[in-house]
């Protein structure tokens, strides 16, 4: 069963330890190339065991990547990818810029090693809903998921968000392009997990209302990862 999310702040210690002994458990089976994992609760047993507020630290440690990958300095930048997966290997986002600092460098192998796992990842997110309506939301653990989904999966660029609460649970309310004929859907993203792990967001939205102007949760500020980039551009 997938672990419930709650505010790292409440949440018994108890729990805490099992989030990282699962996390262990199924690091370990990742890095010996099982990839029959639930890949669902590996991703939140990452974040739980990183501690609050998982959102902002993978924002955080995107920007770093980009900064260092611009200045042309790839080893540098898979160093700090590196980095990110120490804190969680279950991260998409860590997962990509690693893949795209070893293409860079002309590690092949090594970069789709990487790949095959981000695919794994993004792919338990693709099997939890159609994104069409709250009820059936996509989930995701973080923001930065909600953006490497839309641009590597679904291969759209959202033009708004909204910060929704409906019927106790959170969303994130896109706005993006339909594919074929450009007019303009509404994509759902459940963000329950994100919501319970900073409660000012909770606090921000009042029940059943839906957010009348784009909002960004507190500490959780998207950015679009440039994932039809060159890696340099990343």
């Amino acid at each position: 069963s997938h672990m419930t999310a709650q505010s790292n702040t409440t949440i018994p210690s108890a729990e805490l330890q099992k989030a990282g002994r699962v996390y262990a458990e199924m690091l370990g089976r990742v890095q010996q190339g099982d990839m029959t994992v639930d890949f669902r609760t590996f991703r939140v047993a990452g974040a739980l065991k990183s501690g609050p507020h998982a959102s902002a630290l993978e924002t955080d440690e995107r920007t770093a990547f980009r900064t260092i990958m611009a200045s042309g300095d790839s080893t540098g930048a898979l160093d700090s990818a590196k980095r990110a997966l120490e804190r969680n290997c279950a991260s998409p986002i860590a997962q990509y810029d690693a893949m795209a600092a070893y293409q860079t460098l002309g590690k092949t192998v090594e970069a789709a090693a990487h790949e095959t796992i981000l695919n794994a990842l993004l792919d338990s997110i693709r099997q939890s809903g159609d994104g069409k309506s709250p009820e059936t939301a996509y989930f995701v653990v973080t923001v930065q998921e909600e953006y490497i989904f839309l641009n590597r999966v679904l291969q759209v660029r959202a033009t708004s968000q909204s910060w929704v609460k409906k019927d106790g649970h959170f969303y994130d309310r896109l706005l993006v392009p339909e594919s074929t004929t450009n007019q303009p859907q509404y994509l759902w993203f459940n963000a329950d997990f994100d919501a319970h792990t900073v409660p000012a967001a909770i606090a921000a939205v009042k029940d059943g209302l839906l957010a009348t102007t784009t909002a960004i949760r507190p500490g959780a500020a998207p950015e679009t990862p440039a994932l039809g980039d060159p890696p340099t551009a990343i």
